[in-house]
C-alpha cells in the first residue's frame, strides 16, 4: 500500500540529459540514460539517449509531485 510507480519518459524537444540537468537545476533529482533497462530502451529504439526515470517515494508528498510534473511541463 506505500508502493508507488517509476515512470520513465522521452521528449521531442529536449533530450534525457538536458532534462536531467534542467529539473536538477530545481532541486529536482531524476535520473537519465538506460537505468540498468538496456534491453527494453534498446527494444523501444531509445539506446542512443535512453529515458528520463522518475522515482517518487511513498515519503514524496503530492505537493513535491505537483511541482515534477509543473516543471516538466515548463520544458515544453
Amino acid at each position: 500500500a506505500r508502493r508507488v510507480s517509476t515512470v520513465s519518459f522521452t521528449s521531442s524537444k529536449h533530450t534525457p540529459q538536458a532534462i536531467a540537468q534542467k529539473l536538477a537545476e530545481q532541486n529536482i533529482f531524476v535520473w537519465s540514460g538506460h537505468n540498468y533497462a538496456i534491453e527494453v530502451v534498446e527494444s523501444l529504439g531509445l539506446r542512443d539517449n535512453g529515458v528520463v526515470r522518475v522515482g517518487p517515494v511513498h515519503y514524496n508528498t503530492l505537493d513535491e509531485v505537483n511541482q515534477v510534473i509543473e516543471a516538466i511541463a515548463e520544458l515544453h
